[in-house]
C-alpha cells in the first residue's frame, strides 16, 4: 500500500484521472445580468461553505493522520479518504459532480453551452437560473417568490451563507437602481495598482501609446522579469474579462509576449495601469430602461 500526502504529490494515472472543474464562463454572468436588468429579474446570492469536502472520490487514497488529530496509540495508521479534501486535484471535478445531481433533484437542468449555467423552467412559464462558481452562487428570475423557493431548496441541500440580494459575484461589486444594473471592480483593481506602485502614477489617456506596436524579444528570457509581467498580465486579464472591455485590445497584445517579455513590454503593461489610474471610476452599466 502506498500512502500519500494530498495536493502537489498526487501522481496523475494513480491519484486522480481528470480534474477540470466546469465553471461559468465571465461572459455568461454579464449576459444573465443584462438579462435581468431588462426583464428586471429578482437576483438572490450565496456561497457554500466548504464545498470541496462534499466531493466523493472515485480513486483509493490514503493519507498520514494531520497534526493535531492523530489518535493516541494508532499514530502509525493512516486514513482512507472517501471524499474529497482541499489540496486534492480532483476535488474541484469532485465538487462539480455533487452540485450536478443536487441542482437536478430541485429541478434544474444544466445549459449545454455554459455548464456553471442551470435552468429551471416551471409549468407557469416562470425561468429561475442559476449562476455557479465553485462555491460562489446565485439565483435569478421573474417570480421572486420561486428564486427564493429555489435558492432555499439549494441551500436544504448544503451548509451556505445566505448572502440575499446579490450584491457582489467573483470580486465584481453589483448595484442596483431600479431596472439599472452597475458592476465594477473597483476593490480589486486599487489592490492592483498598490501591488504594482502604480496607484499614485501619472495617468494616461489611452490603454497603450498612439501607434504603439510591440516588437518580439529575441534576448534570453530574464525570470525575474518573467514572474513580474506574468503577474502584471494576469491580474489585467482578469479586470479585462470582468468589467473592463476597454483594455481587452492592449492586453491580449501584450499578453502574447508573456513567455519572454522585455523591459518594454512591462513598461507598456504599466502604462495600462496607468490608463486604469485615471479611469478607476468607470463602471459597467446595464440599464434596461433604455431597451
Amino acid at each position: 500500500m502506498v500512502v500519500r500526502k494530498p495536493g502537489f504529490s498526487q501522481i496523475e494515472g494513480i491519484d486522480f484521472d481528470q480534474i477540470f472543474s466546469p465553471v461559468v464562463q465571465y461572459e455568461s454572468v454579464r449576459l444573465l445580468l443584462a438579462a435581468a436588468a431588462l426583464e428586471n429579474w429578482h437576483i438572490e446570492g450565496l456561497d457554500v461553505k466548504s464545498a470541496f469536502l462534499y466531493g466523493q472520490l472515485d480513486e483509493e487514497i490514503y493519507m498520514e493522520q494531520p497534526e493535531g488529530f492523530k489518535i493516541l496509540g494508532q499514530e502509525r495508521k493512516v486514513l482512507h479518504l472517501r471524499r474529497a479534501i482541499y489540496g486534492l486535484k480532483q476535488a474541484a471535478l469532485a465538487w462539480w459532480k455533487e452540485l450536478l445531481t443536487s441542482m437536478r433533484k430541485i429541478g434544474f437542468e444544466r445549459s449545454q453551452s455554459d455548464a456553471g449555467i442551470f435552468i429551471h423552467k416551471a409549468k407557469n412559464g416562470d425561468i429561475i437560473v442559476a449562476m455557479i462558481y465553485v462555491d460562489d452562487s446565485s439565483f435569478m428570475g421573474n417570480n421572486a417568490t420561486l428564486v427564493k423557493e429555489k435558492k432555499k431548496a439549494f441551500m436544504g441541500i448544503w451548509e451556505c451563507h445566505d448572502l440575499g440580494e446579490l450584491k457582489e459575484f467573483l470580486g465584481i461589486t453589483i448595484r442596483r437602481s431600479g431596472r439599472k444594473i452597475i458592476l465594477d471592480q473597483k476593490v480589486y483593481l486599487a489592490k492592483v495598482l498598490d501591488r504594482f506602485s502604480m496607484t499614485n502614477a501619472v495617468t494616461a489617456n489611452t490603454p497603450l501609446p498612439h501607434r504603439y506596436t510591440p516588437v518580439a524579444h529575441t534576448g534570453n528570457p530574464d525570470p525575474t522579469l518573467q514572474t513580474q509581467y506574468q503577474a502584471i498580465i494576469g491580474s489585467l486579464l482578469y479586470l479585462m474579462l470582468g468589467t473592463r472591455p476597454d483594455i481587452a485590445f492592449a492586453v491580449i497584445k501584450l499578453s502574447q509576449f508573456s513567455a519572454n517579455p522585455s523591459k518594454e513590454h512591462y513598461e507598456r503593461a504599466k502604462y495600462i495601469c496607468r490608463y486604469l489610474a485615471g479611469t478607476k471610476d468607470y463602471t459597467m452599466v446595464f440599464d434596461g430602461n433604455t431597451c
